[in-house]
């Protein structure tokens, strides 16, 4: 149990993530910054414990869904559209796996 975190801790790295993604949808630059938030929240939340990796790669798209849900005050509708397309692809990139799978 001391691998999860509350939910402080989650909303506050979930808020990471989107100023991180409103910044890269608004400048173009800062991708990697993203991604690498992105992974790591996914990571920490347990977004990347699905039983499969399908059941993987749709509890990260809903953690990409609830971060586009974070950036709708911020951007525009077709913006927010774009982050999510941005923000699905990295949720479907699930080959590099942290830890040791068999």
């Amino acid at each position: 149990m001391k691998d999860d975190i509350s939910h402080e801790e989650y909303r506050s790295k979930l808020a990471n993530v989107a100023d991180l993604a409103v910044s890269y949808i608004n400048t173009g630059n800062g991708y990697f910054r993203m991604r690498d938030a992105f992974n790591g929240l996914a990571e920490q939340c347990g977004a990347n414990k699905g039983i499969n990796d399908e059941a993987t790669v749709g509890r990260r798209k809903l953690l990409a869904q609830s971060v586009c849900i974070e950036c709708i005050s911020r951007l525009s509708s077709h913006s927010n559209d774009r982050l999510q397309g941005e923000l699905y692809v990295i949720a479907e990139d699930i080959s590099p796996r942290r830890g040791r799978h068999r």
